[in-house]
Order: C-alpha cells, then sequence, then structure tokens
C-alpha cells in the first residue's frame, strides 16, 4: 500500500478517549453493536438515553505510535480536526477541541500531521479569533465545520461569517454533507445548499464531506457544477462506495470526478480503508489523483 503515499484529510485527536463517550456516540455504538444480536434498536435508544452505558471500546495511540501507522499504512499526512461538536439531546457542546491543544500533540511531527480548525456558530466572534490565529500561527490550511449537530443548514446566515473568514484567509472550508449518522438533525445537511454558498464565494474552496449520502447525486451535482466546490468519500468505508453511492463511483471513474474527489477516513481505520480504495475499480491514475494529489493542490501542501 506504500505505491501512492495517501492524505487523509479527516480525522480526529486520537490520544483521547473521553471524546466518544459522549451519548451520542454510546446510542450509535450500542445500535450497531447490539442490533447485531436482534435486539430493538428503539429499546437500545431508550436505554441509552436513560442510563448511559459503559465506556465504548475505542483504541487510542501516543503521537508516535499514530506516526508509526502512518508508515505502516502507506500515508504521508493526516489531518486532525480541532473538532466543535454540539449535542442534541444535552445542548452543549460534546467536543470542543482548540488548535493549541491539537498542537501540543502534534507538534513533534508537524511533517505528518496537520491541524484542520473548526467553528461554533453559537460563539461566531471567538470562533472567527481562532481560525484568524490558525492560520497564522499555526499555518493551518484547512476548516472543516459540522453544521448539523447545530440545527443548522450549510447556508444558514450563522455559517456565513465562517466562509467568508476562510475565503479572506485562502483556506478551504469542509462542511458535512448528507444525513447525521449520530442522532442529530439530518435535513441541514442536503447539497443542494452548497449552491448558494458557492454563487456568493465563488473564490472559496469548499469540499462537501461523507459523499452526500442519501443525497449523492446533489453532491457530485455540485462538484460538477462549480470550480470551487469539491467532495471527499470520509466516514464510509470503500467497499460500500459501489453499493451504496454508485454515483459517486462513477463521478470518480470520470475525469471530472477524479480532479474533484479527495480522501479520508473519519477516524474509522488508516489499513482498511486505503486497503479497500485500492480494490475499487479505478485507473492508477484515479487513485492516485484522490488519495493524494488532489489534496495537494487543493490544500495547498
Amino acid at each position: 500500500m506504500a505505491d501512492i503515499r495517501a492524505i487523509d484529510i479527516m480525522n480526529y485527536p486520537f490520544w483521547d478517549i473521553e471524546q466518544w463517550q459522549v451519548r451520542e456516540f454510546q446510542i450509535l455504538g450500542a445500535t450497531l453493536v447490539k442490533s447485531k444480536a436482534g435486539l430493538s434498536a428503539q429499546n437500545i435508544l431508550m436505554d441509552t438515553m436513560k442510563k448511559p452505558i459503559g465506556r465504548m471500546p475505542v483504541p487510542t495511540c501516543t503521537p508516535d505510535e499514530f506516526v508509526a501507522q502512518l508508515d505502516e499504512f502507506g500515508y504521508e499526512k493526516v489531518f486532525i480536526c480541532a473538532m466543535k461538536m454540539w449535542s442534541h439531546w444535552d445542548k452543549k457542546l460534546i467536543w470542543d477541541y482548540t488548535v493549541d491543544e491539537v498542537y501540543e500533540n502534534i507538534k513533534d511531527h508537524q511533517d505528518r500531521l496537520e491541524i484542520a480548525v473548526s467553528y461554533n456558530p453559537f460563539r461566531i466572534e471567538e470562533s472567527l479569533a481562532e481560525i484568524d490565529r490558525a492560520v497564522k500561527e499555526y499555518g493551518v490550511k484547512y476548516c472543516y465545520v459540522h453544521p448539523l449537530c447545530f440545527d443548522l443548514r450549510l447556508n444558514d446566515n450563522r455559517m456565513y461569517p465562517c466562509y467568508a473568514k476562510c475565503s479572506e484567509l485562502g483556506i478551504p472550508v469542509g462542511m458535512q454533507t448528507g444525513h447525521a449518522a449520530e442522532l442529530l438533525p439530518s435535513s441541514g445537511g442536503y447539497p443542494m445548499y452548497m449552491d448558494q454558498i458557492a454563487l456568493d464565494f465563488p473564490g472559496l474552496t469548499i469540499i462537501g464531506s461523507h459523499t452526500g449520502w442519501p443525497w449523492v447525486n446533489e453532491l457530485v451535482c455540485m462538484a460538477w457544477k462549480h470550480p470551487n466546490v469539491y467532495c471527499d468519500t470520509s466516514a464510509w468505508m470503500p467497499k460500500l462506495l459501489p453499493k451504496l453511492h454508485p454515483q459517486l463511483l462513477i463521478f470518480m471513474q470520470f475525469w471530472a470526478g477524479q480532479e474533484k474527489t479527495l480522501f479520508g477516513t473519519n477516524s474509522m481505520g488508516l489499513k482498511a480503508f486505503k486497503e479497500q480504495f485500492m480494490e475499487l475499480p479505478l485507473s492508477e491514475e484515479a487513485k492516485r489523483k484522490i488519495l493524494r494529489e488532489n489534496a495537494i493542490k487543493i490544500l495547498n501542501l
């Protein structure tokens, strides 16, 4: 797998097991795991809401161990997001990483680990200041936002200050499109909302993340239509693309899609994601562009 040294544009702090112990992820984990035993998903949901389950078995590692995995599985760089995420149930931030915290954990591996800054639309001025400082002090090249957890549409006016700041600073902004796998509102992730953003900010590079499923066609449409809109395959195991995302796979086989698609794992396994991606029915040129070259160009590496 070392023939193409991949660049993962979507990963999260890997050293903190506590981030996965919040209600939304406990429910997600309980539903995915316990439902296989034939238990009612609704009972799992209600039971988990009443009494949180035990700690989820999420592996953690040190920065040195993580970089060793990059070498083993054929990755050149991974973006670690200083994520801001809001709880629909508890009405509070459940992820609130700062760029300073992420920097402290990756500072010894800045040639391999990059920071992605994030945005809290409920604290606009504070978030804009952090984005500005992230770029100017730490050389951050990417901003990733999660409007769905805040129950906002992609083109909500509270998201616009973030888009304006990223455009001013000359960095791309990525955003979750499609449904929310956690028990969070999903309708705001409809990819066609990107249409207005792209028209209002023609100089801003926009990345629609997570394939846009179940509105894959709409995300493909946006990436094909707008010169400044791209998409990524993160959060979905690549082996699922042919059956659940055939429109995106066809787009990736076509020259336009090869130049408009990026690769990410969403912290779901460096080894499995790259192995499965390499098995997709894509040309070597397409694999090289999507796994590596597009990120170098779009994220100014």
